[in-house]
């Protein structure tokens, strides 16, 4: 029958050892670590859905002030249809234009306060 030489067994002891104590340290760290970045990651879920919602509004303001300015300019033109085409595009184009520059503000401001 084989022995196994007793320096042998010493260093796999020692090596399950410092296995085990690295596998806590890890599991501590990673722990401590969620509790650090999630109210950070909850805090971003709620600003974006904020300034979403924010955006969502711009976006509808612009839409409706883009249809009243189509309805008008049709009423002031005979025929204003592609005059009429041509505003609510460029209108929905600056409202998309706004809500983007809104919403990047925002992260932004976030980001600064976090870090």
């Amino acid at each position: 029958m084989l022995e196994v030489p007793a320096y042998w067994f010493w260093a796999s002891a020692i090596y399950f050892v410092v296995s085990i104590i690295w596998s806590v340290v890890l599991v501590v760290g990673m722990f401590m670590l969620y509790k650090k970045v999630m109210p950070v990651v909850t805090e971003a879920r709620v600003q974006v859905k904020r300034v979403s919602n924010q955006a969502k509004g711009v976006a509808m303001k612009a839409s409706n002030t883009a249809n009243i300015v189509h309805v008008h300019t049709q009423n002031l033109i005979g025929n204003a249809n592609s005059t009429g085409f041509q505003v609510t595009s460029k209108a929905r184009s600056v409202g998309a234009a706004l809500t983007g520059v809104l919403v990047a503000a925002r992260v932004m401001n976030f980001v600064r306060k976090v870090f």
